[in-house]
């Protein structure tokens, strides 16, 4: 059997082996790539290859799609002060019983002269996000509510806060967060306070106790903090949200007194005597 000649020019069914790819050859085509993958896929593969990386590689990740550094929810936490003096501008007539305190709630209302309030703090990063000042800004100061006023005093003791506001200390300004029970001129809350910075895993729960003798006051914590050598900041609550809220003692048309000895609705207006206008310590 004789072969067929090889003419020049003509294919084979024989094909040259593919060449081996240079290390490099991946790197060339993900430079090709469109630059939102580039920045994602360059940190990964980092942190693949440097062991101890991936946590900051895994923030410079989601610093690329989210701008939610550390989060803040805000609430009210009545609980922390002992006994129950809430005031509303309503001038309420049902009879002396507790579920008065229901229908309080359900108009403009503030705890008196002291309120609580729970600002909880979340990181989102690995990286440790450090708490620079912590201080409160009311929006509005309004006359003290003087409808109705809501009096049950403690059976037990108050819950520790670990900041207190001092809502008449300054006008107009921001006002610090200050150690509570500490004297007139108060030490800064984070100059020894308990919490200075947030880590991913841990919420921080920032306890308050706000304070005024003279106003209706609407108020915000406005909390700033560092993160990667920049400076951001939160308000709670947020905008758009209603502020926190507390009002002084003083004159009111009515008061319920949840006494020990049975529940009793006074009109002040008729019997000032029997009224509370202030607190008792």
């Amino acid at each position: 059997m004789k072969r067929k000649p090889v003419v020049a020019g003509r294919r084979t069914g024989l094909r040259p082996a593919p060449r081996p790819k240079s290390g490099l050859a991946w790197w060339r085509g993900l430079g090709r790539a469109p630059k939102w993958l580039l920045a994602t896929v360059t940190p990964l593969a980092l942190a693949v290859a440097v062991p101890g990386v991936a946590p900051l590689v895994a923030d410079r990740t989601r610093d690329l799609f989210s701008d939610e550094v550390l989060t803040a929810r805000g609430e009210s936490h009545p609980e922390l002060v002992a006994g129950l003096y809430w005031a509303t501008d309503a001038v309420l007539s049902a009879p002396a019983s507790g579920q008065v305190f229901d229908e309080i709630r359900q108009h403009t209302n503030a705890q008196l002269g002291t309120s609580g309030h729970q600002v909880t703090l979340e990181s989102h990063r690995a990286g440790r996000i450090d708490i620079e000042t912590i201080t409160a800004v009311v929006e509005e100061r309004r006359l003290p509510l003087r409808g109705t006023a809501f009096v049950a005093d403690p059976q037990g003791s108050e819950e520790a806060a670990l900041v207190e506001f001092r809502l008449d200390s300054v006008a107009g300004r921001e006002i610090p967060a200050l150690v509570p029970g500490d004297a007139p001129g108060g030490r800064l809350y984070l100059s020894d306070g308990k919490i200075r910075f947030v880590e991913q895993g841990k919420p921080e729960h920032l306890v308050i106790r706000a304070k005024t003798e003279r106003c209706f006051c609407l108020w915000r914590v406005r909390i700033e903090y560092s993160y990667r050598g920049g400076k951001r900041t939160l308000v709670v609550p947020p905008a758009g949200q209603p502020a926190f809220a507390t009002t002084a003692w003083g004159p009111h048309d009515v008061e319920y007194n949840m006494r020990t000895d049975g529940a009793q609705r006074y009109d002040c207006l008729a019997r000032p005597a029997s009224c509370r206008f202030k607190p008792t310590s």
